[in-house]
C-alpha cells in the first residue's frame, strides 16, 4: 500500500510515525487497499484552537473510501479518522464477500 501525505505545513517525525502506524493497521482489516492518501488541515480558530483536520481517502479495487474527522489535536483527528476509515472497510469487505 502507499501512504501519501499532503499537508501545507512540515510534517515533523512523531505526526509522521503516528500516520504510519495507523494508517498501516488498516492494512490488517482490508488487504487489498491500493493506496491511501492523507489530507492533513488547519480550519479555523475555534474556541482559542485552530481546528485540525484529517481526511483519508482510501483507494481500493471497485471504490474509493473517504474518512474525515476535526479535533483540536492533529493526532485525535488522525485516531478519528482511521477509525470511520476502518468501519468503511469492514462494511466494504463484507459487501464483497457477500456477493460471491
Amino acid at each position: 500500500m502507499k501512504v501519501l501525505v499532503n499537508a501545507p505545513f512540515q510534517v515533523n517525525g512523531q505526526l509522521q510515525e503516528a500516520i504510519d502506524e495507523k494508517v498501516g493497521k488498516l492494512k490488517t482489516y482490508f488487504d487489498r487497499i491500493v493506496e491511501a492518501e492523507i489530507f492533513l488541515k488547519v480550519g479555523e480558530n475555534r474556541h482559542r484552537h485552530r481546528e485540525q483536520i484529517v481526511e483519508i481517502r482510501l483507494n481500493v479495487p471497485g471504490t474509493t473510501l473517504f474518512a474525515e474527522d476535526r479535533s483540536d489535536i492533529m493526532e485525535k483527528a488522525l485516531a478519528g479518522a482511521t477509525e470511520k476509515a476502518r468501519r468503511q472497510l469492514m462494511k466494504y469487505k463484507k459487501q464483497i464477500s457477500g456477493n460471491h
